[in-house]
């Protein structure tokens, strides 16, 4: 176990949670198989382009930005345009085949994995990693809190911290 998600584990054992943090156990081949048929799916032509941002989607766990994923598939594709890498992208979030990752900043980061997760950003390096929290539940303190009768409807956590790549 890396150190990095031993203590992550300690310190939501400590307050009653247990974690799971997502390395690399997603299969690429597997991820790709789904996109390409959610894609059918949902209408979506498989373009050489959109097979290319699935690929370069499906071989990494990392939450890309669209200049991200343009700067590979230009290798494969000189003449493809940074406008249509985010097109694709955005048509792919419509057809729910990925989600925004809003960590603020300049770019909007896109994810696969459309499982109910949280994420672990780096300090340092700006790395995202997924997580997984067994039974998190959230309690408001209405005292402190002017939310009235507004009524939540999902969650979102975001941990920061330095991984231990950067350590």
């Amino acid at each position: 176990m890396m150190m990095q998600e031993r203590k992550l584990k300690e310190i939501f054992w400590c307050i009653g949670y247990n974690i799971y943090l997502r390395g690399n156990m997603r299969n690429a081949k597997e991820l790709l198989e789904v996109l390409v048929s959610k894609s059918k799916d949902k209408g979506l032509k498989l373009t050489p382009q959109r097979m290319a941002i699935f690929r370069i989607l499906s071989d990494s766990d990392q939450h890309f930005t669209v200049d991200e994923v343009y700067q590979r598939a230009k290798v494969e594709y000189p003449m493809l345009s940074p406008a249509t890498v985010y097109r694709n992208m955005e048509q792919m979030v419509t057809a729910e085949l990925l989600s925004h990752l809003d960590l603020g900043g300049s770019a909007m980061r896109y994810d696969t994995n459309l499982e109910k997760h949280h994420h672990f950003v780096c300090d340092r390096c700006s790395k995202v990693n997924d997580i997984y929290l067994d039974e998190f539940h959230y309690t408001i303190d209405e005292d402190r809190s002017s939310l009235g009768h507004s009524e939540i409807n999902d969650s979102t956590l975001y941990l920061h911290g330095i991984c231990t790549e950067c350590k």
